[in-house]
């Protein structure tokens, strides 16, 4: 039974095509559900772009002040806070996630697996 969180990554209200990417990959797993977070001072335009989606069960949504900047060291614990009851949590790979998730995984005590080329199971990844 896996449940996958992806974080959605978005400039100026609009979501990255890099979020789609990321629940591609994620749904190779086959996880019971992909939930999206979208962290933003205002989430409502991006959360309503990323429920659009194909395999996106649930979109949640942060919105704090602090969020109008996409700081790594201010959106890392708040991703750690809704990481709880998840057994994966996916980040785009791209300069956003590659800053925000090894700050996410050491707060949550796990390792990160970067740079995912083909997800093969729950604990089998390709990278380059």
């Amino acid at each position: 039974m896996s449940k996958v969180l992806v974080i959605a990554e978005h400039l100026d209200g609009k979501l990255n095509a890099a979020t789609a990417k990321t629940v591609s990959a994620a749904l190779a797993l086959k996880p019971d559900s992909i939930d999206i977070a979208v962290l933003a001072a205002d989430p409502a335009a991006v959360a309503a772009e990323a429920a659009q989606i194909a395999g996106v069960a649930k979109v949640l949504t942060v919105a704090n002040p602090a969020n109008a900047h996409a700081l790594a060291q201010v959106l890392a614990p708040q991703i750690a806070k809704l990481a709880a009851g998840y057994t994966h949590v996916f980040g785009p790979s791209t300069t956003f996630g590659k800053d925000l998730m090894p700050c996410v995984a050491a707060l949550l005590g796990t390792a990160q697996v970067s740079d995912v080329m083909s997800v093969e199971s729950s604990h089998t990844f390709k990278r380059p």
